[in-house]
């Protein structure tokens, strides 16, 4: 099986506070994978530097798609706490995308070393990632592309939307945000439907046995 990737955009909404939606996060739902679960080869949460919602960001990298399927993750969100629940449905929007990684120009950093800013293009084209002109930037550290194949956006209030994401992500990895001001910036974004900037607000490594 190819590896995967999940990413996940939150926000708080009017419903839940930055704090509690932190406090579970980082001392629920984080844990409950890393420390469990072997195939989360990565872990990090990201904070929007874009000024846009929604303005949080999960993303793990995926030993391998099965995983995603497999009981031992599955039965998270069949049998999620009661605090998690009553949370879950007060996030506007929790927006969650299931990937298969198409490929990367290296191997995923460990926690210590994981990416200060990055950026996410999205679009339904299928994605160049090696020799893109970002790789030229000063300060650019990696880039992968992922096929994003399921999607699931709830809104408090609203009807879920399935698979209306875009198609596909790239996402790049940087020391700074002194890309945005290059012309290799904008004509990586050039055409992408969704346009996406990050800062790294917590990365946990996996401890679980394997």
């Amino acid at each position: 099986m190819p590896a995967g990737y999940l990413w996940v955009m939150a926000e708080p909404g009017k419903q839940a506070t930055v704090e509690e939606f932190n406090d579970w996060y980082d001392n629920e739902h984080v844990p409950l994978r890393m420390e469990n679960i072997s195939e989360f080869v990565t872990g990090a949460r990201y904070q929007a530097a874009d000024g846009l919602l929604p303005g949080w960001s999960a993303v793990y990298d995926i030993k391998d798609t099965s995983l995603f399927s497999d009981n031992k993750y599955t039965r998270l969100r069949a049998n999620r706490s009661p605090r998690e629940g009553a949370l879950v449905v007060r996030l506007d929007p929790l927006d969650r995308r299931t990937c298969e990684t198409l490929g990367q120009t290296s191997p995923p950093p460990s926690a210590a070393n994981a990416a200060p800013f990055t950026l996410t293009v999205a679009s339904d084209s299928e994605p160049k990632f090696v020799g893109t002109p970002l790789e030229k930037v000063p300060g650019w550290r990696r880039t992968h592309a992922h096929k994003i194949y399921d999607s699931l956006r709830t809104a408090f209030g609203k009807d879920p939307v399935t698979n209306d994401a875009p198609k596909f992500v790239t996402i790049y990895e940087f020391d700074d945000e002194s890309y945005v001001d290059t012309p290799e910036y904008k004509e990586a974004v050039a055409g992408s439907s969704e346009v996406r900037r990050w800062k790294l607000y917590k990365a946990t490594p996996n401890t679980a046995s394997a």
